[in-house]
């Protein structure tokens, strides 16, 4: 019975020794997990702050965009009254051109007449006519002799270039056709 008192103290050693070891182990456990748990709380905070940053960076450069835009605002306000005090002038210059020119007719009663063509005769612009198939020749001024048979023949270094051999018939007034 004697080494059964032993053999019980013995395991009551062994167990309050293993107590010992599971205490520390779960000390341990605890730590760790606390020293985790500050770790992410530090780094939540970190991002906290980074976010908050980025916010307020966010909303300085809104507060930019929303200052750039009054300005902008404030500008075509200004422009468009002057537009509006622009276009109230050109209608009284307008206005002030017509009764000039209303008072001026009734002053003097000819300028209501028609025109007439009381010059002399071959001055108006219906006297004006032109050959309907007239040839113009340009051609441009040729130092040394040139004679117009020779015109075939010439040799290639007196050859003229063949803008200058340009011919224009013209068909009636104002009408043209370039032929190369």
């Amino acid at each position: 019975m004697l080494l059964y008192h032993l053999r019980k103290g013995e395991i009551a050693a062994k167990m309050e020794k293993g107590k010992n070891v599971e205490v520390k182990t779960i000390e341990e456990n605890l730590r760790m997990k606390l020293h985790r748990l500050k770790q992410e709380i530090r780094e939540m905070g970190e991002r906290g702050i980074e976010v908050e940053l980025a916010t307020a960076a966010a909303q300085a450069k809104s507060a930019a965009l929303d200052a750039e835009l009054a300005a902008k605002m404030a500008r075509y306000a200004v422009m468009n009254e002057e537009t509006v005090a622009m276009q109230k002038e050109h209608d009284a210059f307008n206005n002030d051109i017509t009764t000039r020119l209303q008072k001026l007719h009734v002053k003097y009663p000819l300028f209501n007449q028609e025109a007439t063509n009381s010059g002399p005769e071959g001055t108006g612009p219906e006297s004006v006519e032109e050959e309907l198939e007239e040839d113009i020749v340009y051609r441009p001024s040729f130092k040394g002799r040139w004679k117009e048979e020779n015109e075939e023949t010439a040799p290639k270094h007196m050859s003229l270039p063949p803008v200058a051999n340009t011919v224009v018939r013209r068909r009636g007034f104002g009408e043209g056709t370039i032929y190369l």
